[in-house]
């Protein structure tokens, strides 16, 4: 009867190593499965984009802007004119560049170029040395720039609208 005992004894103990091996490989392989799964969707396994690319861009528009067809327009030559200043001459160069999702905008300024020069020779050359030499300044100058542009745009058409303009050289002395 002892012997019966020890027999089912050991059953029991080999049963239960199977079972902690077969525990133990589908544990290593759903790990492998969930790691695969894991590196193709963060490496980005589509090119469509997945949910998550959706959620990130609603959290940060700049990054639809991206997304968008960009255009721009180089002007030809370098605006040079004489800020205002009472106590000495003072020059400022500027080259500028326009930034448009379509080209209908960037047509009509090329259309209206002369207009559109003058305007900009105006606003520039009211500019005054101390207020351009801040980052502030230049900023207000590029907005004053811009809405200028839009102004002369929307007689012509009221959809061309222009997105930003550029200063991609600015030299004062």
């Amino acid at each position: 009867m002892a012997d019966k005992e020890e027999d089912l004894d050991l059953d029991v103990k080999g049963g239960g190593k199977s079972n902690t091996l077969l525990l133990i490989i589908l544990i290593v392989l759903l790990l492998v499965v969930g790691g695969g799964g894991a590196a193709f969707f963060l490496l980005g396994g589509d090119d469509k984009g997945g949910g998550d690319e959706e959620a990130a861009s609603s959290e940060h528009p700049a990054e639809k802007i991206e997304a968008k067809e960009v255009h721009y327009l180089k002007f030809e030559k370098e605006f040079v004119v004489n800020l205002e200043d009472n106590s000495k001459v003072n020059f400022m160069q500027v080259e500028i560049q326009i930034m448009a999702h379509s080209m209908e905008p960037l047509n009509l300024i090329e259309h209206h170029m002369p207009v559109i020069r003058n305007k900009l020779m105006l606003i520039l050359s009211s500019q005054k040395y101390e207020e351009v030499n801040t980052r502030e300044g230049k900023e207000k100058l590029r907005e004053e720039i811009k809405e200028a542009i839009q102004e002369i745009l929307h007689e012509e058409s009221p959809n061309a609208n222009i997105e930003a303009v550029y200063f991609t050289s600015l030299i004062m002395q």
